[in-house]
This record gives structure tokens, sequence and C-alpha cells, in this order.
């Protein structure tokens, strides 16, 4: 099912202007419900003008963006509950905490969707526990927390809101490799367990081979590819000519194909990979 689409959707910065430019150019895309979509591509691609459309945080030069069905620019009036049914992420989003404490901070977005105090209190007690953040944190300054921490803080600012739809900008960046993993996982968790349509922006091969079920990926604002991940990483090649590399591990089965090993090169995982290498060691006995 369907969460957001965009039709012929394009984007001008700075229209009627010496320094005009289109920054998306006739996308059309769907996002569907319980899946999570990494879109990938260079900087200056288009990926973040194209999160800031579904949100309508960026109105449309052309096309149509609908959500739930509904096209959001059809009533401009309602295009601030539209925001609290797309929640968007920033890249470094601990930057923007700003509260006495973590607990004011999650329920800011609930308080200004006019919550009473009691459906709020619900609310940032089950992002805080949907995002693996102790209740006992609440009280505290988001200034005391590790930057995992934070970074758990604010994106339950914005599950708080429970969204349709979750927009996130490089959510891992930063993290060293437990903090990412850690991260991605709670990502994963929250769109099997909620039913949301969950949209990745990153430039992390690893991470959207691992965690997306389709990707969508963006050359010069245009699309370039969409479809599922096996789909994705199985045309390295293409990848290749607009200078994105598969993951490490696709890489690696590539070459060993080229020395003459009968392994498969769609394979996009480290697991999918330890398989198939057992593969040739004969019916899957451990190397």
């Amino acid at each position: 099912m369907t969460s957001a689409e965009l039709k012929n959707v394009s984007y001008i910065y700075s229209r009627g202007t010496p320094f005009e430019k289109k920054a998306v150019k006739n996308v059309s895309v769907a996002f569907e419900k319980g899946k999570i979509t990494g879109i990938i591509g260079h900087t200056g691609s288009g990926k973040s003008t194209l999160a800031q459309l579904i949100n309508g945080l960026l109105e449309i030069s052309e096309g149509e963006v609908f959500v739930d069905g509904q096209n959001i620019w059809e009533n401009k009036k309602n295009i601030r509950s539209v925001r609290f049914n797309v929640g968007l992420v920033f890249q470094y989003p601990e930057y923007q905490l700003f509260e006495e404490t973590v607990y004011k901070d999650i329920a800011f977005g609930p308080k200004n969707m006019g919550l009473d105090e009691g459906d709020i209190d619900k609310r940032v007690k089950t992002a805080a526990k949907e995002v693996g953040l102790d209740e006992a944190l609440l009280d505290k300054s988001p200034f005391e927390l590790s930057g995992g921490q934070k970074r758990r803080a604010a994106i339950a600012g914005v599950i708080a809101m429970q969204p349709e739809i979750l927009i996130l900008d490089e959510p891992a960046a930063g993290l060293d490799p437990r903090g990412r993993e850690s991260i991605m996982k709670m990502l994963s968790s929250y769109c099997a367990e909620s039913g949301a349509s969950v949209v990745m922006i990153s430039h992390s091969m690893e991470d959207i081979a691992q965690y997306c079920d389709d990707i969508l990926v963006m050359n010069k604002g245009e699309v370039f590819f969409f479809g599922t991940t096996s789909e994705a990483f199985a045309m390295s090649g293409r990848l290749s000519l607009i200078g994105l590399a598969v993951p490490q591990v696709t890489r690696v089965l590539i070459e060993l194909n080229k020395l003459g090993f009968d392994v498969s090169t769609s394979i996009y995982t480290v697991d999918d990979a330890v398989k198939e290498i057992e593969k040739l060691f004969g019916g899957g006995e451990k190397c």
C-alpha cells in the first residue's frame, strides 16, 4: 500500500533569477508502507531536496505530491498537518535539541499538534521506548546525553508525532560502528512494528544494502533507478557509470567470479556472501 507518491515532480531553486537551477527533474516514484526505502546518489543529486518536497517543507515547482492519496498542495492551509504526518529528521538532528529536558524535547511536536497532556505523556514515553531511550533519561537535560542518546532523543521527537512516513537524512552519520548498527536496527524494528514507511538518505552502501527493501538512485536531479535492493546491486556496472560503488562484499564476489569461481555477483550482505562462498567448499560445509 502506497504511503507517498510523487508524480512528475520538479523543483527549481531561485526561479526567474540568473541563479536558477532545476534540482529535481520530473521525478515519479511511490513509497510503500511497512518498507524501508534508501535514497542514494552523489552530493547535489537531489536527495535532500526530494525529502523536503515529500514533507512539504519545499513547495513543488511542477507536478503533484500525494500522501495517503491526498494531494498535499491541493489546499495550502492543510500543509501544516502534512508535516505532522510526514516526519523529517535532518542530518545531525541532535544539534536541534533545545529544551530543558529530554521529555520536553520529545513532547515538542505532539504539543504543537494540540494534543492534551495525557496523550502527550503517552506519546513521549512510547517514542522513547521505541528508540531504546531509558525512561530515566527523560528528566535529564539533552546536553547530558551521549552522542548516540541525543540522536535517539531527536528521532523520538519525530516518532512521537506518529507519522505515516518517517524520512531521515543520514541517520547514522558521525556515529561509531556500534552506534551506527544500533540506530539502524532501531529504525528497522520501528518500521516493522509500526507499519510506517521509512525513507532513508545515506551515503553508506553497506547500510542501504543491509536494511533497505527498495532503493531510489538519484543522479543530477533525476531518477537513475528505482526498484528492489537486490535489483539495484545486481547492476553494479550501471552504478559505477555514475560513480557509485556497490557494497564491499559484492565487490569481493565480483572479483572471485572474474577469477573463475562460480559465485553469484548479485549478493550484497555479508551473511549471504558467507553462504555463497561456503557452497564452493561442498554442500555448505564451513570453510
